[in-house]
């Protein structure tokens, strides 16, 4: 029997996207800065860091942890008519993934 398509607009729907903060910004301007480019006067050939990988919003979570391990990436932009509607990571992916052994998010994890 094969399992039902899903889409990874399913896994992050629930949580709203919203425009990176300022600790983001500042974190990615001091990466840049720490390799020679600054934020503020970089052109776009500076910033540009070659083909952007990402997925539309109907792709099938299959194909998506796929993608996402040829390219040996943690997650993606998810995007709508150009538009990025979230991010997907692996955990998530992994979390919704019916054949994995259920876990009880609402109960503590005690060690033993």
């Amino acid at each position: 029997m094969s399992r039902p398509t899903r889409k990874v607009s399913e896994v992050i729907a629930s949580k709203p996207w919203s425009d990176p903060s300022s600790d983001t910004l500042e974190w990615l301007a001091s990466l840049l800065k720490s390799e020679g480019v600054d934020l503020m006067c970089a052109t776009f050939t500076e910033l540009q860091r070659g083909t952007p990988v990402y997925v539309e919003g109907d792709a099938d979570i299959v194909e998506v942890q796929r993608l996402m391990a040829r390219n040996h990436i943690r997650s993606l932009p998810v995007v709508r008519g150009g538009v990025v509607i979230g991010i997907v990571d692996l955990l998530e992916l992994a979390m919704m993934d019916e054949d994995l052994p259920g876990i009880d998010l609402t109960e503590p994890v005690v060690a033993e």
